[in-house]
């Protein structure tokens, strides 16, 4: 137990002492551990299973194994020695868990216990729980002849396999410059930092790798339409004829029909079918109604939207304009109409304000105080909360913000470590959840500036921590948020964006960095009109996106290709055609990182946001009374329920496109 990896969960890692030999260690342990305990559970249990010595038992096991899966991810990006037995202890992990699922033995006593007298004794939570077992394993084929459940484990197998191979394959070089003057129109910061990553790679000049941070720049602010096709044709060409065989549009192919054949096994008709079993949103019908509703609501905005922008284009001497000309027309166009700068506009939302609003957002909304902690971490940089709520400590918050040597490249995610839990000794188990954003350092040792985008991604997995934090079951499966869905989790990053899109909270937590004063009502309305009038193009791509996503997993065997069904999407919601060098299916990571069948989530949770959102805006955006609404209608259930039911509870009624919609047109 001297493991720092292996340590009681209500205490903080030591993360500075894990060397990849004491992680590897740690990955042998808890596997053997994993597989011994189950054993041992299904032994130890008398004549009648009990709630403490079979279900606490087997969440002990599980809390633990999650821990170490996910407490390790800080350390994907330090280098291929840590990543390799990180990506392979994940095969492993995901493995043990879904044989723990085709267990019958298991399978026997979970079904035994909920179906006796005892079971149906227990509390309601506490049989919903034991309704989850007995559909996960139904689910997961414990009930499969055995010659099936073999092939359902194989097929799990290749699948995580085929994932990894396909992040893999999005590997690409950097485009060197050796010439400035090609990069005529970019920022000094965003010069000193392309030739700072040119001195890490050992290169001379300016090194610009194929990561959504520096692209987007070289996009906005290169004034060479050469140069900004040469590093969109590199970037679009991710996972394109990367040398392997297969690469990544094959890969996807291949991964689509495995996933079928697994639904099918399993008795469901499709991959949507099983995906949506476990989701927020509802059946499969109702996800494609949405998404068509969505579609034929958005078409004509987006339309309208791609003349416009055609349009203002050719007065910037853009009469053709191409996919890489988008970002640079529309930096053009913010510059003509003198919306305030990105540039300007983060110098007034410094790090250490955005930080502090933040933290009184959580507790003005919930009553949840964050305080900082000595915790140990794992670069300078990263923070350490402990989350407190009615004086009692409820869990551990990691931030890690800002970009550092050794963090993994575009990396904005949030990570549920352990969940918040009482075991079968009654002794409470804290929630930890890790937060990934990738605000740029700042300059010559100054703090890290946010612009409207990085506050956006910083809110967003903010509120994936607050929910996490907040939930109020006392089990590892109800507390799990991920039980939710893909949806139900995006709900509250999406809901928690809302925040920075209403000007009036913007200039009140603004604070520029070299005097603390406020930024200007007007400056902050007409940026955010603005962006928003762009949003319709980036919700116009997401939507074409998620149109492809369900088109794949329901029919993967119908003859189309990749291209074929991305064709059909971008026009179904008025999208711009397919360039000949854009291959999106090749690196749409999310259907590789548990997004598949359900990339929709984003759009659901977006819209049902902005259906939320406006009660905020009616009663006050930081009413503490519609903050407990929230939290109790939304959040303190945790994964006890589909979140589509609390989002009803507390509307009122359900949910509407309308305000998505009309958010929209006001952009237009």
């Amino acid at each position: 137990m001297s493991n720092p990896l292996l340590q009681d969960g209500n205490v903080p890692v030591d993360y500075p002492s894990i060397t990849v030999q004491s992680m590897q260690n740690a990955f042998d342990q808890v596997l053997e551990r994993y597989a011994q305990g189950i054993e041992r559970v299904i032994n130890s249990q008398p004549s009648m299973p009990t709630w403490d010595d079979l279900v606490l038992a087997m969440d002990d096991l599980d809390a633990q194994l999650y821990a170490v899966l996910y407490g390790v991810m800080p350390f994907l990006g330090k280098g291929q020695a840590w990543s390799d037995p990180i990506l392979a202890f994940h095969i492993a992990a995901n493995s043990a868990l879904d044989s723990r699922f085709c267990n019958e033995q298991l399978q026997s006593l979970y079904e035994q216990l909920a179906y006796s007298d005892i079971g149906r004794n227990l509390d309601s939570r506490q049989r919903a729980t034991l309704r989850w077992h007995v559909e996960r394993f139904r689910v997961s084929g414990a009930s499969l002849p055995k010659s099936d459940k073999a092939r359902l484990l194989d097929l799990q197998r290749q699948i995580t396999e085929l994932e990894e191979r396909y992040l893999l394959n999005l590997d690409h070089p950097d485009v060197v410059v050796d010439d400035i003057t090609q990069l005529r129109g970019l920022s000094q910061r965003s010069l000193d930092e392309l030739n700072e990553r040119a001195r890490q790679r050992g290169n001379n000049g300016w090194s610009i790798p194929c990561e959504s941070w520096a692209v987007d720049r070289v996009l906005e602010e290169a004034e060479l339409g050469a140069i900004r096709e040469q590093v969109y044709r590199a970037f679009h060409g991710r996972g394109v004829n990367t040398g392997s065989s297969p690469d990544n549009g094959q890969v996807l192919q291949q991964l689509a029909l495995l996933r079928h054949e697994r639904a099918t096994l399993l008795a469901f008709s499709d991959h949507m079918n099983l995906s949506l079993a476990r989701k927020s949103a509802g059946s499969p019908g109702q996800v494609r109604a949405f998404l068509q509703s969505l579609a034929a609501g958005m078409k004509p905005l987006v339309q309208q939207w791609r003349s416009d922008l055609e349009r203002d284009a050719q007065k910037l001497g853009l009469d053709d304009m191409q996919p890489w000309d988008l970002r640079f027309a529309q930096k053009q166009l913010r510059d003509a109409a003198k919306i305030v700068s990105k540039e300007a506009l983060r110098e007034f939302f410094p790090m250490a304000a955005v930080i502090d609003a933040l933290i009184q957002l959580a507790r003005r909304l919930f009553g949840l105080e964050l305080r900082a902690t000595p915790a140990p971490v794992w670069a300078p940089s990263v923070l350490a909360f402990e989350a407190f709520q009615h004086n009692a400590r409820i869990g551990l918050l990691y931030l890690d913000a800002v970009q550092h040597a050794g963090k993994q490249a575009d990396a904005v995610f949030t990570t549920y470590v352990r969940n918040r839990r009482v075991d079968a000794e009654g002794i409470y188990q804290q929630a930890v959840v890790m937060v990934f954003s990738d605000v740029p350092e700042g300059s010559a040792g100054a703090q890290p500036l946010l612009d409207h985008l990085a506050l956006r991604k910083l809110y967003h997995e903010f509120g994936h921590a607050l929910h996490h934090l907040l939930v109020r079951t006392d089990n590892q499966v109800q507390s799990g948020v991920i039980e939710l869905g893909t949806d139900g989790t995006e709900l509250f990053g999406k809901l928690f964006e809302r925040w920075v899109w209403n000007a009036a909270y913007l200039v009140s937590i603004s604070s520029h960095h070299s005097d603390g004063r406020q930024i200007d009502r007007e400056q902050v309305e007409r940026c955010i009109a603005r962006y928003k009038r762009e949003a319709i193009g980036e919700a116009a791509l997401e939507l074409s996106k998620a149109l492809f996503d369900v088109d794949l997993h329901t029919k993967p065997g119908d003859g189309k290709t990749p291209r074929q069904r991305f064709a059909q999407s971008r026009e179904q919601c008025g999208y711009w055609p397919l360039h000949a060098h854009e291959h999106p299916a090749h690196a749409f990571d999310h259907l590789a990182t548990g997004y598949d069948a359900g990339y929709y989530a984003y759009l659901w949770a977006d819209v049902c946001a902005v259906d939320i959102f406006t009660r905020f805006e009616q009663t006050g955006l930081l009413d503490r009374a519609l903050g407990q609404v929230l939290f109790e209608s939304l959040i303190a259930p945790g994964a006890s329920r589909p979140l589509r039911e609390g989002v009803r509870q507390f509307l009122g009624r359900e949910t509407s496109l309308h305000p998505y919609l009309q958010w929209l047109q006001a952009a237009g």
